[in-house]
């Protein structure tokens, strides 16, 4: 987890950072290419939008608490039953 101040990013799901330096060899794949293009599209990144509030189940707040606990790996048995209760 990288923290900011008050805020924090997880790494990605796959690849690698867009925020991490990238190397600079003369061949390089396509992999790497991507990773290039991956950065510079990041840099291009002048405006941030902070969202501080959950809309999307502020209906449902123990569904909502549950959601972001299973985000950080935090689950709770009440969690794991709550999920279980809405398999379809």
């Amino acid at each position: 987890v990288i923290f900011a101040g008050d805020f924090y990013q997880f790494p990605p799901v796959a690849g690698s950072a867009l925020y991490s330096p990238i190397s600079t060899y003369a061949n390089p794949s396509e992999q790497e290419i991507l990773k290039r293009l991956g950065r510079l599209a990041w840099k291009t990144v002048n405006t941030v939008v902070t969202l501080t509030e959950q809309q999307r189940m502020k209906s449902d707040p123990p569904f909502g608490d549950a959601m972001q606990r299973l985000r950080v790996h935090e689950c709770t048995y009440e969690d794991v039953d709550l999920f279980n209760a809405r398999l379809m």
